[in-house]
């Protein structure tokens, strides 16, 4: 019986160090902490989102501030074209192609039937229908000379005659009423003046015209005095 008793208490004590035994194993064992969630992710998602803006700003947004900022077209502006140069050799030869058709429709308008120029045909210094009237000096603008003067060209090729003496046709008018306002009445109505201021005049309208248009002729087709 003695010995019984003895046994349990051995057991009972042995299983008593084994708990104890367990227990402290477990107060030892190093308590794991939560692992730190991984840095890696996030930082990818930002990296890729990042890219598909830039990405996006690239191809949508820039062209359209590039387009916006190059002005409209017009004749003065250089157009905006990934073609370059070929861009503007076209837009060269449609302007050549607009001269070539303008110079066509001139052609066209041209009256075929019209003469050649006469290069002999008396110019009026003063456009067709006009004459010039002067007031002699001394006659208190009661008296009038009416004339009406010609010019013939010297050289049959000088084709810019008549163009050359329109553009002058006020200077030509006053050079002529300045030198018939210094002749009185009695002056002028003497066939002598007359033919003395033909070659006072001849030399004045030379001046005007320059000598490039020389002048073989005046003509005086109307010399009227009232």
């Amino acid at each position: 019986m003695a010995d019984e008793e003895a046994q349990n208490q051995e057991q009972n004590a042995e299983a008593t160090e084994a708990v104890e035994a367990g227990a402290e194993a477990v107060e030892a064992a190093p308590v794991e902490e939560p692992k730190a969630q991984s840095i890696l992710m996030p930082l990818l998602i930002t990296n890729v989102i990042t890219i598909a803006g830039v990405a996006g700003m690239f191809y949508f947004v820039l062209p359209g501030m590039i387009k916006s900022a190059i002005p409209s077209g017009d004749s003065n502006s250089t157009a905006y074209s990934d073609s370059g140069d070929k861009k503007g050799d076209e837009k060269g030869k449609d302007e050549k192609s607009k001269d070539e058709k303008s110079e066509d429709d001139a052609d066209e308008t041209a009256d075929p039937t019209a003469e050649p120029e006469d290069p002999k045909k008396p110019v009026a210094i003063v456009p067709e229908g006009e004459s010039i009237v002067v007031n002699p000096a001394n006659s208190g603008g009661t008296r009038y000379i009416l004339v009406e003067i010609f010019l013939v060209r010297e050289e049959e090729k000088d084709t810019a005659f008549p163009k050359a003496v329109e553009s002058k046709t006020k200077q030509l008018q006053a050079v002529t009423t300045d030198y018939l306002s210094a002749e009185d009445v009695q002056s002028l109505s003497n066939p002598a003046t007359k033919e003395r201021l033909k070659a006072q005049l001849k030399l004045a309208y030379q001046q005007q015209l320059g000598s490039t248009h020389p002048i073989k002729e005046l003509i005086v087709s109307k010399w009227i005095m009232q």
